[in-house]
């Protein structure tokens, strides 16, 4: 039997929770304490910095390691702490969730993961292929400027960037360190090609996730059954086309993100067509 771990990359604000949750409720499923283990993205620094996990006090460590001697489920914070620091922690806690006979599935789904570089992903495919684990890995991408729409207002939801004029304010981020380590689909792109095959990966677009060819090409390459009703709930789904941005702003973030749309448009040429912003810099558009 084919024990397979799902590895989503996001991209962040296309969708990758609802991948996630497709798979999580699927028979023969288990996807474990969290729904995004934000275990390798802290590696990178910079940006991601911000997840990686302090040491616990001395009682949080006993306590942590009783409640795992027990096999209860931990703290999140000290499992991801345990997962940082021993990495064969965060390979053998999916072989333990597949060890049972009916689940034939778990994952990890972090859109952060989107950053990672090829040396990690490999890690990944090799960790859990140590194990006798079969790596899919998936990706979402989104015309960049409404995913950074997206992304910007998440922001200032959480109380990151503060609130104001949306032209000004996505001004300001499309170009920021922040805003670029989440959308360069290139980058991740090629690091995916190099590391997986073709038959355990799976690129799709935000903009068709929804639809019924969409809906039955990831139920497809999961394995799963996914009722085609799922597509009318998008979750943690954002509005962000209620107003539209001033064309030349749209032209300026478009062309900033030039080599992403290239290297999108390559990988799935739709793109001309199903990103609005496109038209900016992919002549066929």
């Amino acid at each position: 039997m084919t024990r397979t771990f799902f590895l989503g990359l996001g991209g962040q604000k296309c969708g990758s929770t609802w991948m996630q949750a497709q798979l999580a409720r699927a028979p023969g499923s288990d996807f474990g304490r969290l729904g995004e283990y934000q275990v390798w993205e802290g590696d990178l620094g910079s940006v991601f910095a911000r997840y990686r996990v302090a040491e616990p006090s001395t009682w949080g460590k006993i306590k942590g390691e009783a409640m795992r001697r027990l096999r209860r489920p931990v703290p999140a914070r000290y499992l991801r702490w345990r997962m940082q620091t021993d990495r064969d922690e965060y390979f053998d806690y999916f072989a333990r969730l597949l060890a049972p006979r009916d689940i034939v599935r778990t994952g990890d789904v972090t859109p952060s993961y989107a950053a990672l570089p090829a040396p990690m992903l490999a890690g990944i495919r090799d960790g859990m292929a140590s194990r006798g684990i079969t790596t899919k890995v998936m990706f979402a991408m989104r015309d960049p400027v409404a995913r950074l729409r997206s992304h910007l207002n998440m922001d200032i939801a959480k109380g990151r960037i503060p609130p104001g004029d949306e032209t000004e304010r996505l001004a300001a981020f499309y170009a920021t360190e922040e805003a670029a380590a989440r959308s360069r689909y290139d980058l991740t792109l090629a690091a995916l090609a190099q590391e997986f095959s073709q038959e355990n990966s799976f690129l799709c677009l935000f903009e068709e996730m929804f639809t019924a060819d969409g809906i039955a090409a990831f139920a497809a390459f999961a394995g799963i059954d996914i009722p085609q009703s799922a597509g009318g709930t998008r979750v943690n789904a954002r509005q962000t086309d209620i107003a539209p941005l001033p064309d030349t702003l749209e032209a300026e973030i478009a062309r900033h993100y030039a080599p992403v749309y290239h290297a999108a448009a390559e990988a799935l040429p739709q793109v001309a067509t199903l990103w609005p912003s496109a038209r900016h810099v992919l002549t066929s558009a």
